[in-house]
């Protein structure tokens, strides 16, 4: 490998970093006490500065010295972790970006090597006057002396977390038992945090010296088996109450898991399921307000944040070990080879054809075996391609952050089903979409506070970013808890932009006009939004996906935007029909069955009918027609039942000749314009079949 491709390889590696950096940062804003989250940061820079001197990025090594020194200083807690702080990191990871693209002058360096100046200046003067603390000597304090974290022995292996409740009974030292040598023993199996629990102490007038009114919440992370820990409390469990639970890391998809500290508490037993919604409408971090509600003790929230961040920090080893084993490779090489793959599908294709035309059974089954390792090829190379959504969820956090700031309303995002895969060359052409989206639920979905309070809203405005798999697509949506459509207005500025008929009173038509290029009912224009450009460029990227895009708008209560995309964009499962003679691709996960047509179950309109099937109505649409083919089939025709936009319909065929892998191949010139049709393949014996694109021929049915 010659320099510049190590070069490019670290500018791509960099890149990575900084994304993982923003996230985390953002996140740091909402979880200041996390520590991790600080070592994680610190760990990122360092990489940065360190490798970036090695390729020569002298710039980017010097400049990323002062952030790593100032979050150095915020890690030992010499310097506050506040607003001001996570600003300073996040116009950094700019800098750095942009010094990695050639592009960032010294002006914006200097500013935020000024800041972190001043604030170590600031945090200087603070300290010199700052009076020594006195020191705490109540019997109480002395009490919870317990160590908070202890790490000692010959295990390394810190792969699996366990919660340990243990309440000895209130005569337990009367039996000789020194509880000091077991939590040593146990401290010795891994890393451990104690939290002692205080609520059984009684008031000085009826406490008893000699009884032992503590209990304690211990989470051990280690390599060893339950067995292996519960020997430890041998000689105590007779005289004491103990539960020792394997708290689950990973997922059944293979994703670690994190839970949230309402999960925790609830899997405790110390607050109810049906209490979280409760704790959550109160506006504060959710620790602190189970305990203003007293539906938790300071003690167990605290045992709580301690679990959620030792599962969180084995989880990040647990990922980094797995990271470790992946091998980075270049997109363009993966695309080559996806190509590849698509050639494969097709010569295998031409190999089946001929396998059928002769008679050898050895040149039939070599077809055969073949085309089972085509498919399983075809799979193993789309599921390479395919990412989680998580990452490039995760980047919105920060856009929501700097809207908030921007239009001075108190805005959260929240993300569910982030670890729903997709072909990454979609993720990357669905960002700018979703960028759009967001930006107009932040700007005119969202109230200002006054308006929220006004209904009785939560001050803080929901933004909601999900996603599912539905067969062979990603269903991805964006809700926002505001006002919702204005169909009024909407309807008022089309109608003076001749865009809609003044007698049109059908609400989807209506919400439909936000897609027009140039359309918006903003008054005057912001650096937001308001030009009229966003949702025409959403729409036309989404059908550049062949993908759906729907509304779904509420007064008062919000806007949700639903986007329904093709898992993958080179290779499909096809239903292969006949009509008139030449051949045609239905996508095989809209198929539901096929049916012959009887005549006796119609209800005629010209070639065209409704059937009754099996008790449902459905109506017919006949390809022959929607396609411009003259003539009519002598035979009987054969029925596909197909599904798009949760409406479903048979079309009418000539034969249904089977089922085929297909690759896509993109149309070109004037055929580009025919709506019906998205793509055509090539089929085994060397002819063209077009792919149908059965939402248009719905869409073009219904508007008749």
């Amino acid at each position: 490998m010659n320099f510049e491709d190590t070069k490019d390889l670290f500018t791509e590696e960099a890149r990575d970093i900084l994304a993982k950096l923003e996230i985390s940062l953002v996140s740091l804003e909402k979880n200041p006490g996390n520590k991790e989250l600080v070592d994680e940061i610190f760990r990122g820079l360092h990489t940065i500065k360190g490798s970036g001197a090695m390729f020569g990025f002298q710039e980017v090594s010097d400049f990323t010295h002062h952030i790593e020194t100032f979050f150095d200083e915020l890690r030992k807690g010499r310097l506050a972790i506040d607003s001001q702080a996570i600003d300073i990191g996040l116009r950094s990871t700019d800098c750095i970006a942009l010094l990695l693209k050639g592009t960032d002058g010294d002006d914006r360096r200097r500013e935020i090597i000024q800041a972190i100046e001043g604030i170590e200046e600031k945090s200087h003067e603070g300290r010199n006057q700052e009076k020594p603390e006195k020191e705490t000597t109540s019997a109480q304090s002395r009490t919870l002396e317990v160590p908070r974290e202890m790490t000692s022995g010959p295990n390394d292996d810190l792969s699996r977390v366990y919660r340990i409740i243990f309440k000895p009974q209130a005569q337990i030292l009367h039996r000789g038992v020194r509880l000091e040598r077991l939590f040593e023993e146990l401290s010795s199996l891994g890393k451990c945090h104690f939290q002692a629990l205080t609520e059984a102490i009684p008031d000085l007038e009826h406490l008893d010296p000699t009884a032992l009114s503590l209990s304690w919440n211990i989470i051990l992370s280690t390599g060893l088996s339950l067995s292996a820990i519960r020997s430890v409390f041998m000689f105590v469990e007779d005289y004491s109450e103990l539960s020792i639970m394997a708290l689950e890391l990973i997922d059944e998809e293979g994703s670690t898991i994190v839970p949230k500290l309402g999960e925790i508490l609830v899997d405790q037993g110390i607050i109810k399921a049906s209490e979280i919604e409760e704790i959550h409408r109160t506006q504060k971090l959710f620790g602190e307000a189970a305990i203003d509600c007293g539906k938790a003790s300071k003690e167990q929230v605290e045992a709580a944040l301690a679990e959620q961040s030792i599962v969180r920090n084995v989880s990040t080893e647990l990922e980094t070990r797995h990271e470790s084993a992946t091998v980075r490779v270049r997109k363009e090489k993966l695309d080559s080879l996806i190509d590849l793959v698509g050639e494969l599908v097709i010569l295998q294709a031409m190999l089946e054809q001929e396998a059928k035309k002769g008679a050898s059974s050895v040149f039939g089954t070599i077809s055969e075996n073949l085309s089972r390792l085509t498919a399983d090829l075809r799979d193993t190379i789309m599921s390479i391609r395919t990412v989680p959504l998580a990452e490039s969820f995760a980047s919105f956090q920060r856009l929501v952050r700097d809207l908030s700031r921007q239009l001075g309303k108190e805005l959260r995002l929240e993300i569910l089903g982030a670890s729903t895969e997709l072909d990454k060359n979609v993720i990357e052409l669905l960002k700018d979409p979703l960028v759009h989206i967001i930006r107009n639920s932040a700007d005119h979905g969202i109230e200002s506070r006054e308006l929220r309070e006004r209904a009785k809203k939560p001050l803080v405005g929901t933004i909601s970013l999900a996603a599912r798999q539905v067969g062979s697509k990603v269903e991805i949506t964006v809700t926002d808890d505001g006002a919702g459509l204005d169909l009024a207005k909407i309807r008022e500025r089309a109608i003076e932009r001749k865009l809609l008929d003044p007698a049109e009173n059908d609400p989807n038509r209506i919400m439909a006009m936000i897609f027009e290029p140039g359309f918006s009912t903003a008054e005057k224009t912001t650096g937001i939004s308001g030009r009229g450009v966003g949702m025409d460029v959403v729409k036309r990227n989404i059908e550049r996906l062949r993908g759906e895009i729907g509304l779904r708008s509420e007064a008062g209560k919000g806007l949700t935007v639903n986007l329904s995309i093709p898992m993958t964009l080179v290779i499909i499962e096809g239903l292969l029909v006949r009509i008139a003679g030449h051949e045609y691709v239905i996508t095989l996960s809209q198929v539901e069955e096929c049916v012959d047509l009887e005549n006796s179950g119609r209800s005629d309109s010209h070639d065209e009918s409704i059937i009754n099937l099996r008790g449902k109505t459905i109506p017919v649409i006949s390809l022959r027609k929607t396609l411009g083919i003259g003539g009519a089939f002598s035979g009987r025709s054969r029925l596909v039942i197909v599904t798009s936009e949760g409406m479903t319909v048979g079309l009418m065929v000539d034969a249904v000749v089977g089922r085929k892998q297909v690759v896509i191949k993109p149309l070109s010139g004037a055929a580009r314009r025919i709506k019906t049709i998205f793509g055509a393949t090539i089929l085994g014996d060397g002819t063209v079949a077009l792919i149908l694109d059965i939402a248009e021929i719905i869409k073009a049915k219904t508007s008749e």
